[in-house]
């Protein structure tokens, strides 16, 4: 097995974070709708002041998507998984394949709704994860697509 997987967060993990753009567009372009709800007449200054933070809302969401897409990157190889993250500052993290001694799935009730979750690896001799996998989409196939890895690369080149 040659193929190399790629795995990024999940777009569903970042719900509370793609919330927020809608939220602040509201914000941004009905500024005025609570003053008209109560029948006062809008202050200028207020608006302005809630214009302004619903776009910074909205932008604010915007780039914690983008931050947590870019800066999480996980790759199931034919002989390790490597775990990746940061933009300017890296982390990289890499686990040989014949290391793994067991995976793990956690999700949260959130999670197993919308189909995300955190798979961990944990090496031979550790008690702790030495690599995890966090909020991808389909937990389960990413963890039995690691299995697959592992049982053909302890059954050797020649047996796949």
């Amino acid at each position: 097995m040659t193929s190399k997987t790629t795995l990024r967060v999940s777009h569903r993990a970042l719900l509370g974070h793609w919330l927020l753009v809608p939220l602040g567009a509201a914000m941004h372009f009905a500024s005025h709708a609570p003053f008209t709800l109560a029948g006062a007449n809008a202050p200028e200054n207020l608006t302005n002041i809630l214009s302004w933070a619903g776009m910074g809302l909205a932008a604010w969401g915007l780039l914690n998507v983008a931050y947590q897409r870019l800066a999480h990157e996980y790759a199931i190889g034919p002989d390790r998984v490597i775990e990746r993250h940061g933009i300017i500052v890296r982390r990289v993290t890499p686990l040989f394949i014949d290391h793994i001694r067991s995976t793990e799935v956690n999700q949260t009730i959130m999670g197993r709704l919308l189909g995300y979750g955190t798979v961990e690896m944990s090496a031979a001799g550790t008690g702790t994860s030495e690599a995890r996998f966090d909020r991808v989409a389909n937990p389960m196939k990413v963890m039995a697509s690691i299995d697959n890895h592992l049982k053909s690369h302890m059954a050797g080149p020649g047996e796949e």
